[in-house]
């Protein structure tokens, strides 16, 4: 079939002004692309399937009987959204959505398992590519209401390794389901997208797809979404989020970044970690900002994709914080829930690395260089700073939580962004004292 990407902004305008407004800020508001989109490892990829490059496509969806697929978790029963299970027993089928770039990839399979193409059915899905082109948000034609987000398998090795492979979505799928089971404890300033089912062709074990649910005060526009990259990029008619938000709230910089970006996200990454034992992956990508319908940041984070989420199970353990009994994937524990693959992964100090390191020299100090040019571009006024002086904000708000909530006071404070693993090593301590391992 044909999935060409087309201009028609109609298409896009049956959607709600809220998601409208979210997939704006995905496919104009991006920032530093070139670090995560290299054409040079696949010239042959389609430029058009780029988010800035895109418009609206019928989305590749094919009915496939149930015994074909390995299936994670159930759809979550969730009003209107777009379904994809039909019929009971051995004539269950399930709606395999597939990226169109993709779709060379996946035809012999679909011939041997006589797939029915939905569109011959009578049935129009609409995609739109997010950030990381391969995420969709899809719906049916005129029923804006279905709308969902559906994580593809790209094959092309233009954004690195982005399959889904059995191991991959057994892992998304269960870590949904830990937050989901855990939501009760989960501090008042994070929500998530939760990740409640997908599949995997049986005979391709490296090309699934997972479902990413939305909540209805979204699609309804009572919170807007915006992703942290959206702050800062953006270019021609597209102004940075952050600009815009400083226009709007008539906050000084510092002030508008320390209430927004520093404060709270100081708070909540330590509850996460210390207190749940949830390690968030926390780059620009993944953490969004949870917004008014006036653009007043609410002081709540949206996290989504829970392949990169990480845990810390012995914390978890000893604290009696049970997790689901039926996590997919279970028979192999450590490498679908314990590590990355990578060298020390296992070790918390790493996971806890990986995150911060995300958030101090991928948001916070790229803020802080942003308003810097902005200043010296003369966009914005009152940005008298010193350098570092954004990670070092952020830094206090992490020692001045330290104490409040754990009761442990730092007589030296320093810069976290410079200090990295000085700060580690005193976290390790702090979960010693609250395990009573010293």
């Amino acid at each position: 079939m044909s999935a060409q990407p087309i201009d028609d902004q109609d298409v896009i305008g049956q959607l709600p002004a809220g998601l409208q407004q979210w997939l704006a800020l995905e496919r104009f508001h991006l920032h530093k692309v070139d670090l995560f989109q290299n054409r040079s490892r696949d010239p042959a990829f389609d430029p058009r399937y780029l988010p800035q490059n895109c418009g609206a496509f019928r989305l590749p969806c094919f009915w496939v009987r149930r015994k074909y697929l390995q299936i994670y978790g159930r759809q979550a029963a969730n009003g209107g959204e777009l379904q994809l299970f039909s019929g009971h027993g051995l004539d269950e089928r399930v709606l395999l959505p597939i990226h169109p770039s993709s779709l060379d990839h996946y035809r012999k399979f679909l011939s041997d398992v006589d797939a029915v193409e939905a569109s011959k059915q009578g049935v129009c899905i609409w995609a739109v590519p997010t950030s990381s082109t391969r995420t969709l948000l899809a719906w049916q034609d005129r029923a804006p209401g279905t709308a969902l987000f559906v994580k593809t398998s790209l094959q092309s090795p233009m954004f690195g390794d982005r399959r889904l492979y059995l191991r991959t979505v057994g892992r998304s799928v269960g870590f949904s389901g830990l937050m989901q089971s855990a939501r009760a404890d989960l501090p008042a300033t994070l929500d998530y997208l939760s990740e409640s089912v997908g599949f995997v062709p049986r005979s391709l074990p490296d090309s699934g797809a997972i479902v990413r649910s939305i909540p209805e005060e979204i699609k309804q526009g009572r919170i807007l979404v915006a992703p942290l990259f959206s702050l800062l990029g953006g270019d021609g008619g597209h102004v940075p989020l952050l600009l815009t938000l400083l226009e709007r709230s008539g906050m000084p910089p510092r002030q508008l970044v320390e209430e927004t970006l520093c404060a709270p996200f100081a708070r909540l990454w330590l509850d996460m970690s210390l207190r749940l034992g949830l390690v968030l992956e926390a780059h620009a990508q993944d953490l969004m900002l949870m917004l008014a319908p006036d653009l007043t940041p609410l002081g709540r984070f949206l996290y989504r994709d829970f392949e990169g989420l990480q845990v810390d199970w012995e914390l978890r353990r000893r604290r009696g914080l049970l997790s689901p009994a039926d996590m997919p994937h279970a028979w192999s524990w450590r490498e679908t829930y314990n590590t990355w693959g990578y060298p020390f992964s296992e070790f918390v100090w790493y996971k806890w690395r990986i995150s911060l390191f995300n958030y101090l020299y991928f948001i916070l100090a790229d803020v802080e260089t942003s308003l810097r040019e902005w200043h010296e571009r003369g966009l914005i006024d009152d940005w008298q700073c010193e350098p570092d002086e954004v990670t070092l904000i952020f830094s206090r708000h992490l020692f001045e939580a330290l104490e409040e909530m754990f009761g442990i006071r730092v007589k030296t404070e320093y810069n976290v962004y410079r200090h990295l693993n000085r700060f580690l090593m005193l976290l390790l301590d702090v979960r010693k004292e609250l395990l009573g391992m010293k």
